[in-house]
């Protein structure tokens, strides 16, 4: 799973799956879904995500894998 923010169009992007998504559904203005041909949720996107959630911290909690946080600044850092 990765979770990307892109800045410069203010959009989050929640990849459940690596796959190509077949078709995609606004299930809601602004919030589409990404899904498999099969009809499987592969990514969730949220455009304006600085006006639709608070974008100053991300909880993560009980999350059983390794976290990595990506920082265009750094060469890339682990958490």
């Amino acid at each position: 799973m990765n979770i990307a923010y892109f800045k410069d169009m203010d959009s989050l992007y929640v990849e459940l799956s690596p796959e190509n998504p077949a078709q995609a559904w606004e299930m809601h203005a602004g919030i589409v879904l990404n899904l498999s041909e099969d009809g499987r949720v592969v990514g969730i996107e949220i455009e304006k995500a600085g006006l639709a959630t608070n974008l100053d911290i991300l909880k993560i909690g009980g999350f059983p894998g390794h976290v990595e946080i990506i920082d265009k600044n750094q060469s890339g850092s682990t958490h």
